[in-house]
Formats: structure tokens, sequence, C-alpha cells
């Protein structure tokens, strides 16, 4: 088992997937019908579409995490 975990550092964007609308629409086979937070199945966080500019973005964050050195029991 791991111990003494320390966070070094948090990404905000560690993954960014922009798409239109119709490409969202047949990726998650959802309909996004107005603007607005979307919670898609599998995701993390929602994806944000946005009907004025025909945009879906989903942004997911990550941590970075050290174990130091690795003890075995």
């Amino acid at each position: 088992m791991r111990k003494n975990a320390k966070i070094i550092n948090a990404c905000k964007k560690a993954v960014e997937i922009k798409g239109t609308v119709k490409e969202w629409e047949a990726w998650t086979n959802m309909k996004f019908p107005e603007s607005g937070e979307y919670v898609v199945e599998g995701a993390l966080c929602p994806v944000v579409i946005d009907r004025e500019h025909n945009l879906g973005t989903y942004i997911e964050p990550n941590v970075w995490i050290s174990y130091g050195k690795l003890q075995r029991e």
C-alpha cells in the first residue's frame, strides 16, 4: 500500500475536448436543445453547450500526486 501521498499540483485543464453541438450529440447519443451544462454518462464533469456559437466544450481537471517511496507490505 502507498502511504504519505502528497498533492504536488492541480491541472485545471488536463483534458479539453471541443466539438460542434451536432458532434456532441453524435458522441453522446444525447440531445442538447439549449445552451447550458449537461451531465454525460461516464464523464467526470459536465459538458458545456453554447448553441449560439455551435460549440460544446468538456474540460476535465486532474491532480498530480507524489507517493514518495513505495512501501511493500
